[in-house]
This record gives C-alpha cells, structure tokens and sequence, in this order.
C-alpha cells in the first residue's frame, strides 16, 4: 500500500512509536495485498474510534470546557484504553503517513501518546486525568484530520465533471487510485481519460487525419491523436482546440505511459501528479461541454500529417 511508510526508520524518525514494536506484526504489512492493508487501517480507525468512545464515557471528554474526573480509580480504570488507544493511533499513522505531513492533524497525538512512558510518574498525582484529557482531545484533532483527508479524495478530480458515464469512468478510476496512495498510475489513467474524450470528439464530429491514406483521427495512434485536435481551432475565433500547454501535457503523460514497461531504478514519484490530474479533467471537462452543448464549428475537419 502506498501510504505506508518506506521504512521502519523513517516511521521512528516521524511517529516515536510507544506501543507498536518493530518485533510485531505490523511490519509484515509491507509484503501483504492493498486489500489487506486497507482492511487494517480501517480496523485501527474502529479500535481508535471505540477507544476514545469509552475514555469519553469515563468522563475524559477532551473538551475545553469540561474537567476530567479526579477519582484516581477512574484514572486507573482509563489504563488499558489508553494503551489500546495509543496502538491504534500509532497503527493508523503506519498505515497512512499522510497524517504526518503538512498542516499535520497528528501532532498531539504523536507528543500526547508519551503518556504510556509516563504513566507510573503522572498516576501518583491528579495530572494523570488531564494527560488522558488531553488525549482524548488530541485523538479527536487526528480522527478529524483523517476524515478531511477521504472527504478530500472523494471530490479529487470528479467533484464537477459533467461527462457521460462511459468517458468518466477513467477518472473515477483515477480518484480511487489517487485516494489509495497510486499517484504515478492515477495520473496515468487520468490521461486515458482526456483521450477518450478527444478520440469520441473526432469521431463525433467526424475528424480525419490525412497521412498515406485518409483515415478517422479517432482511430489514430495517441501521439497523432494529440497532433491532430492541437491543429483544429474554433472556426469563429481561431483558437485552438487544445492549448500548447495542454499538448505538452498530453504528450509527456503519453512518454511516461509508454515508459511505464520499462521503469527506472531511480524513479521518483512526482509530487505534482494531482495537480496535474486535475489540469487534465478540467480540460477534458471543458472540451466535451463545448463540443456537446454548442453547434460552433471547427476547422479543419481533415488534418494534413505535417508533423
């Protein structure tokens, strides 16, 4: 799974594990399906959720406005939680790093959880009960921060595409690549996506390329494909179908497609692959709701292979 940490050190470096040791089973994660891995996570978010569910009920609300209780028995009776509730927390940070990135919504979580190192010294005095108060309170900050994050993947990309089922089913597909961690094929898949948008537009409106022989642009290889719909314009205006910056992309997402069979061993993902993903189904977007909702013509309707 994607979202996993690329090795224990770097998960040290970034979460300071208390509960969760490198001789259990959590690191065997790395050789397990997504499917498993995903199964996980959503198995640490439950026991996280459940966890803070029940410290809640002993009167640990995490809220600023409330106190937690002084009963030191009650303190005592919070104990295993808090050390399930730890796990769990540090388990669902293996399983998805992006919980410690920018605008981090795990940071007090990841000092709070220092409690289990300190419990023998805290649980002599009251500062016990705010320590896990102030847990409560973190664990609230982190869930929040992780639901954010699915809210987000959800809208990526197909949050204000207006596109038949048949051509927004690759970039439905991109989003749930995307949401899983699979940046570089996301983006990949999202290009698809804007050629089958061109390849119905040609065949809709009856584009042809000519080379050797006259032949539908919407059966040309990808590369003319891009070639042919940067050289037809809006007849009124002269603007071109497809921009410049929109033929690079295409192009350059055609090379890494191609290129894909024979990957680098220094390859590194490219952190701008959402960014991109959504430049490329804001075109595709854009070109299908001009084409499908206007009678504007386009010119030419036969192309000259000149390239």
């Amino acid at each position: 799974m994607p979202w996993l940490w690329s090795s224990w050190e770097e998960y040290l470096d970034a979460v300071y594990p208390v509960a969760v040791d490198r001789g259990g089973g959590l690191w065997h994660a790395k050789r397990d399906t997504w499917f498993e891995n995903v199964s996980q996570l959503c198995k640490a978010v439950t026991k996280l959720e459940d966890c803070r569910n029940s410290l809640r009920e002993l009167g640990f609300t995490g809220k600023d406005h409330s106190r937690p209780p002084n009963d030191p028995k009650v303190s005592q009776q919070a104990s295993n939680l808090v050390l399930e509730a730890v796990y769990a927390g540090e388990e669902l940070l293996f399983f998805d790093r992006r919980l410690c990135m920018a605008a981090d919504p795990s940071y007090g979580f990841r000092h709070q959880k220092s409690i289990l190192e300190h419990w023998d010294r805290y649980s002599t005095t009251h500062r016990i009960a705010s320590e896990i108060h102030q847990l409560v309170k973190d664990i609230d900050q982190m869930l929040s921060g992780y639901y954010s994050l699915i809210e987000a993947d959800r809208r990526l990309i197909v949050e204000n595409l207006d596109l038949p089922d048949s051509l927004e089913s690759d970039f439905r597909l991109a989003r749930d690549l995307f949401s899983a961690g699979f940046d570089e094929i996301a983006l990949l898949i999202a290009g698809r996506g804007l050629e089958g948008v061109l390849r119905k537009i040609a065949e809709d409106r009856k584009i042809s390329l000519q080379a050797k022989k006259l032949i539908p642009a919407s059966e040309a290889d990808a590369s003319d494909l891009i070639e042919i719909m940067y050289h037809v314009k809006w007849k009124a205006t002269g603007v071109r179908l497809i921009s410049q910056e929109t033929r690079a992309l295409l192009h350059y997402l055609r090379t890494l497609r191609n290129g894909s069979a024979h990957p680098r061993a220094d390859a590194k993902p490219n952190p701008t692959a959402r960014e991109s993903a959504l430049v490329v189904s804001e075109t595709a977007n854009r070109l299908w709701n001009q084409m499908s909702k206007t009678r504007a013509q386009i010119d030419p309707k036969i192309v000259e292979k000149n390239w």
